[in-house]
């Protein structure tokens, strides 16, 4: 095992609710485990930003490419993703996952999740906070 693993779970819990979300909305009902090994699959590829020495680095888990991520997920290729607003109505064929934000004594906290699947039991984000905005996916033909 990698000197720090333990680090790095712990930032899982913290930091990867879109990574999370990204393996659930493209492999529902994923293990635990496969999820686990496809974020550092998704590190390794360079879709996800991460820096083993600097817990501080404050991209740590950003899902910097989106859609490779979901390539990488779901097996196929041409997925593409955008930030649509809250309000916007899925269309046939499209998946979203949810970007919720609030101000917590003046620093902005942003949780993703799913409509049906949360990776954090009772966020505060959502329960003080509004949805902020949509990752819509798609896969083209």
């Amino acid at each position: 095992m990698r000197e720090g693993v333990q680090s790095f779970f712990a930032e899982l819990g913290e930091a990867a609710c879109l990574a999370l979300c990204i393996c659930e909305l493209g492999k529902p009902g994923l293990s635990e485990a496969e999820a686990v090994s496809l974020i550092l699959q998704g590190i390794e590829k360079g879709f996800i930003d991460y820096r083993w020495q600097d817990r501080q680095y404050e991209n740590n888990l950003f899902v910097s490419n989106r859609d490779a991520f979901m390539n990488l997920v779901t097996g196929q290729d041409g997925w593409k993703s955008r930030v649509e607003p809250p309000s916007y109505p899925l269309k046939a064929g499209e998946l979203a996952v949810s970007c919720w934000e609030w101000r917590d004594s003046g620093t902005l906290r942003r949780h993703f999740r799913l409509a049906d699947w949360d990776p954090i039991l009772d966020s505060q984000t959502v329960r003080h906070g509004a949805l902020a905005s949509l990752r819509v996916f798609r896969k083209n033909p």
